[in-house]
């Protein structure tokens, strides 16, 4: 089984605390890899981010996580948005962020 690279991701900030620089070398990071990226900065709510993800055609949502019960919610609030939006194919990759 092969891991699927995106071609496009779109990198979001959560759980209140996180790091703004982390976020922004991920977003560079993926860039440098060829990958079409955009950038969402701090976002709490799933609907905007899975809306926005639908409408950009990411292939991943990239989420900078601060440490926390609200990230984790957050997180299940987004897979339910991307159900429900039919976009079961967004990967949603969590990076944690102090």
């Amino acid at each position: 089984m092969s891991v699927r690279r995106p071609r496009k991701a779109l990198v979001v900030l959560a759980g209140g605390a996180a790091d703004e620089r982390r976020a922004q070398a991920l977003v560079d990071e993926l860039t440098a890899q060829g990958i079409q990226t955009s950038y969402a900065g701090e976002q709490s709510c799933a609907l905007t981010i899975a809306t926005r993800a639908a409408g950009e055609q990411a292939d991943a949502v990239e989420i900078c996580l601060a440490s926390g019960a609200r990230g984790v919610l957050l997180l299940r609030e987004l897979l339910r948005e991307l159900i429900e939006l039919g976009r079961r194919d967004i990967s949603i990759v969590v990076h944690r962020s102090r």
